[in-house]
């Protein structure tokens, strides 16, 4: 019995030993061959892989021409954005080459590039080595507009002629240059108002008015005020028994100065030191061509150095026969300072 048990047991050994044997020969088989199944799906892998590969470009390509700088799609390492510009062909505008440059022209700054010569659109520089301030430019252009010759002795029009050269003239004049009138009319210490024809000669002149801020029923003055106003230049008023048309010398006008200028309180006024007191006829008020030449009297009394070439007398027999055509007689004027 136990014989035949020794003898199971042995023979059970022997069988699993058989059978270890079979499983390690048919492992060994499987690793060196493949079998039908896997040589079909290896041979589908195969053709899907290469299908796939003609349509989607290799990783390791695609890195190696991206690190070469050259990528598809017309990228680049500078601007790998570039393939994903996509354009629609119906959109209402195209991208036009050369758009997305810098709108900066070239050279030191930014901004437009400048113009070139040929350019119908030029800035006009004010020549630093000009001899002709502004003012005499415009008067000059104003002149033109009007008639007047540049290189004529005389204007086709004598008021436009004197009436440019006083805007020329006045206009070159700084604010501290410009002197204070006092103007007194034919009656004594009364002035003018701020609206009245007369203020505006004396601005027309190049001056201010010393009783520009009077009130209109305040324009009686006493010496005292005009005094302390210290005026520049005094003008005054005087009727056709001084001067005018009708005047033949100037002795009663001789007269009236020197009576004007005795005045309580005015010898240290600038006018009187300066001799820079006018006397005016009555008659140089009512025409324009006549206040014209007020204008430019006042003028040269302020400023005799700006007009030392203008001669009033001259101007007042011009403007008088252009607009009468007549030759003035008489005396408009007088004043003792030198020039006249």
């Amino acid at each position: 019995m136990r014989i035949r048990k020794g003898a199971g047991i042995l023979l059970l050994l022997l069988c699993c030993l058989t059978l270890s044997g079979c499983r390690v020969r048919t492992t060994g088989d499987t690793q060196d061959s493949e079998s039908p199944w896997d040589e079909a799906i290896a041979s589908a892998d195969s053709s899907t892989a290469g299908s796939l590969r003609e349509d989607t470009p290799d990783k390791t390509d695609e890195t190696d021409r991206e690190n070469s700088g050259d990528i598809p799609g017309g990228r680049t390492k500078e601007n790998p954005e570039a393939s994903r510009k996509e354009y629609d062909e119906n959109a209402p505008a195209e991208i036009v080459s050369g758009t997305d440059r810098k709108l900066h022209g070239e050279g030191e700054g930014e901004g437009a590039p400048i113009p070139d010569e040929d350019s119908p659109v030029s800035v006009n520089r004010l020549d630093e080595k000009a001899e002709e301030t502004a003012t005499q430019t415009i008067a000059a252009e104003q002149a033109e507009k009007k008639g007047v010759s540049d290189d004529a002795a005389e204007a086709d029009s004598a008021l436009t002629y004197y009436s440019v050269l006083l805007q020329d003239r006045t206009g070159s004049l700084f604010e501290c240059q410009r002197l204070y009138v006092y103007w007194e009319t034919k009656e004594d210490h009364v002035t003018v108002f701020r609206t009245s024809p007369e203020h505006r000669l004396i601005l027309d002149a190049g001056a201010y008015d010393v009783s520009s801020r009077l009130l209109e029923e305040n324009l009686h003055v006493d010496d005292g005020w005009i005094s302390r106003k210290n005026p520049g230049v005094i003008v005054k008023i005087v009727d056709g028994s001084v001067l005018g048309s009708g005047a033949a010398s100037t002795a009663v006008a001789r007269n009236v100065l020197s009576a004007l200028v005795s005045r309580e309180g005015w010898a240290q006024i600038d006018a009187i030191r300066e001799k820079k007191v006018l006397l005016l006829s009555e008659e140089l008020l009512e025409a324009p061509h006549l206040q014209t030449a007020a204008m430019l009297l006042i003028a040269k009394t302020a400023n005799p150095e700006l007009f030392a070439d203008t001669d009033p007398d001259r101007a007042i027999r011009m403007l008088t026969e252009e607009a009468t055509g007549s030759i003035p007689a008489g005396i408009y004027y007088f004043s003792e300072q030198g020039g006249f």
